[in-house]
């Protein structure tokens, strides 16, 4: 009986010791693969080594995000249960009655991992070839031209109506599932213009045209195309974040210990290589400046659906 019980005995401890040890989770709101995964998946390995626990990713897609979000809310602040998204997180309450969160409240900031602009591309049968022509274009030919979104709401239909009211012209809207099949018409001549991070490989193959691009800084792996701000389109920054955060009530010491976390693993020169080849600009800083950004970023998306009356069911 002995030998059991002490047998029984070791197996409590390691699994205790294993349960103290643990790991920390990054909730990601959508499926494996998409560029917010990546990103988690770059970051959350070199936070491995930061934290001494296991990072994992945990994919929870659904519910337009609000799933994930709901999860780590109500998960133990101890900081072992994170957030790992992007804007869609500031952006969801302003389109959708059935998020109930407060983007400010809900959750608190612990850090940026990275930054990214779109890419503005236009169909090759347009006959525009940098971002002025094509507005002038649109200008003379109003409701002549279109742009596809994924959707009502989403980051390229806000994308397309900040750029329309900026400029006064009039873009008809598609919305379409997904900004991979609003790109395919693109480069079938279908659509005549869309926003996307994910255009490089279109480009690349010269089925579309890149006219320019909304982050405020230029792309590395499109070095001479200019950003719409540096094109003349003045004011016309739209810039995506990737970040991490956690439960509300976690304790500013774990917060702090966290974001250092996120900022080593960023300074990584290996970690940084990595987000640039896929397009995101490494970013990281204190758990305020994050907050700042969702504050602002709140404030400059309410503006773009009021000013174009932007209704959403």
């Amino acid at each position: 009986m002995r030998p059991i019980l002490f047998a029984v005995a070791l197996w409590v401890f390691a699994n205790s010791a294993c349960a103290q040890a643990g790991v920390t989770k990054l909730v990601v709101p959508y499926p494996a693969g998409g560029i917010t995964d990546q990103a988690a998946r770059i970051v959350g390995e070199r936070m491995t080594r930061e934290l001494g626990v296991p990072v994992i990713v945990d994919n929870r897609p659904g519910a337009a995000g609000r799933l994930a979000v709901d999860a780590v809310a109500k998960a133990a602040p101890d900081g072992n249960t994170l957030l790992f998204t992007n804007s869609s997180y500031s952006i969801l309450p302003i389109i959708d009655p059935k998020a109930q969160y407060d983007p400010l409240k809900t959750l608190a900031p612990v850090g940026t991992a990275a930054t990214y602009g779109l890419q503005i591309v236009a169909s090759v049968n347009v006959p525009s070839n940098t971002l002025p022509e094509f507005i002038a274009y649109a200008k003379t030919h109003p409701g002549k031209l279109s742009y596809g979104s994924s959707g009502f709401g989403s980051g390229s239909n806000f994308a397309g109506e900040y750029m329309k009211s900026l400029t006064g012209t009039f873009i008809v809207h598609v919305p379409y599932k997904s900004t991979s099949a609003a790109l395919i018409d693109v480069a079938a001549g279908v659509l005549d213009l869309a926003f996307d991070a994910s255009a490089k490989p279109l480009v690349d193959a010269g089925r579309v045209k890149l006219l320019a691009l909304t982050g405020s800084k230029r792309d590395v792996r499109f070095p001479n195309t200019p950003t719409a701000q540096e094109a003349g389109l003045n004011g016309f920054v739209l810039e995506s974040w990737v970040g991490i955060l956690a439960p509300a009530a976690t304790p500013l010491e774990t917060l702090l210990r966290l974001n250092r976390a996120v900022a080593n693993s960023i300074d990584d020169p290996m970690v940084r290589r990595q987000l640039l080849e896929i397009g995101l600009q490494p970013d990281s800083g204190p758990a305020g400046q994050f907050g700042n950004t969702i504050r602002r970023e709140l404030t400059l998306h309410r503006k773009i659906a009021a000013d174009a009356k932007l209704k959403f069911e």
